[in-house]
């Protein structure tokens, strides 16, 4: 990168994303680590280009193919769940999106399996996890709710787009005691955090949220 486009970049995105971090202090989120990474990873990059001067205000915003990437509040809420209640072993990602929140999890966790329904996003985003040095990723072009094909069992399971129901094939990857976050449209749109315990869940927390609806099937670029 150019010395000037270097001092451009510093110039426009670290107040941006400085004050990022300081709303999310606000809104609660305490773990400093992961303030710490939101702070620095370019989040700019993960959004359409039309939309990079959006990229740390606190609202989803447009990747394609009618995708969003969530707010910043909803990735952190998210990950401060699973850093509080989960291990930190494995972790299976239904939606991957622009990889911003697999980027995130990257960093925490020992591996990342991550599935995603459009090809074109797939691609975008292995691409660009790859280019920033990730290694401890798997990243995979399917139908999320069929779970991971191989038989693997998760410590946690975390679903980026809204459903009615938990798809059984989710529930069952996942480990006794294992954290599930999944957004939910019943009784209202929110997300929550609940914690596999025998035949039963444990709700730990839910928050007001807005996503994406969780479709069925796989879509070719």
């Amino acid at each position: 990168m150019r010395q000037h486009d270097l001092n451009w970049l510093v110039t426009h995105t670290e107040p941006k994303a400085s004050k990022m971090i300081h709303q999310l202090r606000e809104q609660g989120i305490t773990h400093e680590e992961l303030l710490a990474l939101m702070g620095t990873l370019p989040r700019h990059e993960f959004v359409e280009p039309a939309f990079s001067h959006l990229a740390y205000s606190a609202t989803p915003l447009p990747i394609g193919r009618n995708q969003t990437i969530s707010q910043p509040l909803t990735v952190a809420r998210m990950t401060e769940w699973l850093l509080a209640y989960s291990r930190l072993g494995r972790v299976l990602e239904i939606g991957t999106g622009s990889g911003y929140q697999t980027r995130i999890l990257a960093h925490f966790f020992n591996k990342v399996h991550t599935v995603e329904r459009q090809q074109s996003l797939h691609l975008q985003a292995k691409h660009r996890l790859f280019s920033m040095g990730v290694n401890n990723v798997e990243c995979l072009f399917g139908d999320g709710q069929a779970g991971w094909p191989n038989k693997v069992e998760m410590d946690a399971v975390i679903i980026t787009a809204m459903a009615s129901k938990i798809p059984l094939a989710l529930t069952h990857c996942l480990k006794q005691q294992g954290i599930l976050i999944m957004p939910i449209d019943h009784p209202s749109p929110q997300i929550g955090c609940w914690r596999k315990e025998g035949d039963r869940w444990k709700c730990l927390g839910t928050e007001a949220a807005s996503f994406v609806p969780l479709l069925e099937g796989i879509e070719h670029a």
